[in-house]
């Protein structure tokens, strides 16, 4: 029996890219990416706990101040009310890197990579996924924490942010730190690749290297090295920026705030360039 090689070839055609379709767009990419985030449990309850703690924490803090009569600084009020953003960022830097690590720990990396090949495209979108994300739960969780200040404190009005460019702008930059920790949460999640390591590296740098360096500001007796530490780490570049008043730690002096931002910036760009540059050679 012989087989008929010219019409078998011909019965099958190559596999050509039709130019004509629009493939798939950077949009649906993000959207693709909301979505993924808005099914994840983690992503729920670390908003919603951020959103309660953070209103909690202002409305504590209202409480106090009325208690034990402040001294009518309404700038001062409505940043002691904007504490619980200090937990909102390890709390929603965690969801930068889970909702990385997650596709690797259930395998639907080989699935995201199939429909959008591109690596660096498909990061990006991540990244402005959960930066709209994050500024949303931000937004919310200031709005009632300043709304708390208002109900509990008496003394600061409802429209002091449209009133005192100050407060508005202090309001602003926190909400900037937060969203930004959260991409600094998320860069650290793809360099890892795991999220205990990815957290853990994150909960160093916010809250265990301010007290190191405390300590050995103390010990060294105010070395200039260690002064110099202090003021580019992330926590006193975090002060600088929000309120150039705070100083780090009332240590050393403060930096600008525009230098504060833009020691965060580095901050946050360093794990996001390593990760991905492990994300775009590294196997998935």
């Amino acid at each position: 029996m012989t087989i008929n090689t010219a019409s078998a070839t011909a019965g099958h055609r190559p596999f050509e890219v039709d130019p004509s379709l629009p493939g798939i767009s950077f949009g649906g990419v993000m959207r693709s990416e909301l979505s993924k985030l808005k099914a994840l449990r983690t992503t729920w309850w670390l908003s919603l706990i951020a959103i309660g703690l953070g209103t909690f924490i202002a409305g504590s803090v209202a409480v106090s101040y009325r208690s034990f009569g402040g001294n009518g600084d309404e700038l001062a009020l409505a940043e002691q009310g904007t504490a619980g953003a200090y937990f909102a960022m390890i709390l929603l830097g965690s969801l930068g890197a889970i909702a990385m690590t997650t596709e690797y720990s259930t395998g639907a990396i080989r699935s995201s990579l199939t429909a959008v090949p591109r690596r660096t495209t498909l990061l990006i979108a991540k990244a402005f996924a959960l930066t709209l994300w994050s500024a949303g739960v931000t937004l919310v969780m200031m709005l009632l924490g300043h709304l708390a200040v208002v109900l509990f404190s008496g003394e600061l009005s409802l429209t002091a942010p449209f009133q005192d460019t100050e407060i508005l702008s202090m309001y602003a930059a926190t909400g900037l730190v937060v969203v930004l920790t959260t991409l600094m949460g998320f860069g650290l999640g793809v360099f890892l690749r795991s999220s205990a390591g990815a957290i853990v590296v994150l909960t160093l740098i916010l809250f265990v290297v301010q007290m190191v360096l405390a300590i050995m500001y103390g010990v060294t007796e105010g070395a200039e090295w260690v002064e110099a530490l202090l003021q580019i780490e992330y926590m006193a570049l975090l002060d600088s920026f929000v309120s150039a008043d705070a100083g780090a730690y009332g240590m050393v002096e403060p930096l600008e705030p525009w230098q504060g931002l833009l020691g965060i910036l580095i901050w946050v760009a360093v794990p996001n360039i390593l990760g991905w540059l492990s994300f775009s050679r590294r196997d998935a």
